[in-house]
């Protein structure tokens, strides 16, 4: 199966833990491709047999370029849909059982998504987005855990390996 990895990444850090996704599914026997989701047109759409959409979060408030993203892919896809968003902290100790965040806007497919905490890196930020991380005292820090993201892209993956139960939502997912 073919799946595209679409993130919505400001700083990087959902952009790299979407590459980190794709070459999970490609480990599980897969083609997966990562775009922008600004740079994803309607023949990635039409190549795809599944989504995985990722979005940075603020203020706890996914990327609004990913929830236009979500709604068009309401319209234009009918294959399974995987979430997944990156914040301040890892907020998904068991990604095959992810907490019941639940997607806040229109567009989003109802379901539970993992919460991956992600890196900030100050040299990036704005002069504002620096004054909030520093009085939120994270700045310049790194809270990937690849190996939480590996395991949640390998569930994904043994769900595309089996087509009948590739239903997308990581609230799908086998518990192994």
């Amino acid at each position: 199966m073919r799946a595209l990895v679409a993130t919505a990444s400001k700083h990087g850090s959902t952009r790299a833990i979407g590459e980190t996704v794709a070459a999970r599914i490609r480990d599980g026997g897969h083609d997966a491709v990562v775009r922008d989701v600004g740079e994803v047109g309607s023949a990635d759409l039409l190549q795809a047999d599944a989504v995985v959409l990722g979005s940075a979060t603020y203020g706890a408030r996914l990327l609004s370029a990913a929830a236009t993203f979500a709604t068009r892919l309401e319209e234009e896809f009918d294959g399974p849909v995987w979430l997944f968003a990156v914040g301040l902290k890892n907020l998904t100790k068991d990604p095959v059982r992810p907490a019941t965040t639940r997607p806040g806007r229109d567009g989003y497919r109802p379901g539970r998504f993992p919460v991956f905490g992600g890196m900030i890196d100050n040299d990036t930020l704005s002069v504002a987005e620096r004054a909030l991380i520093g009085a939120l005292g994270a700045k310049n820090r790194d809270l990937r855990d690849l190996e939480l993201v590996e395991a949640w892209a390998d569930m994904v993956a043994m769900q595309l390996t089996t087509p009948d139960r590739a239903q997308g939502s990581s609230s799908t997912l086998p518990v192994v």
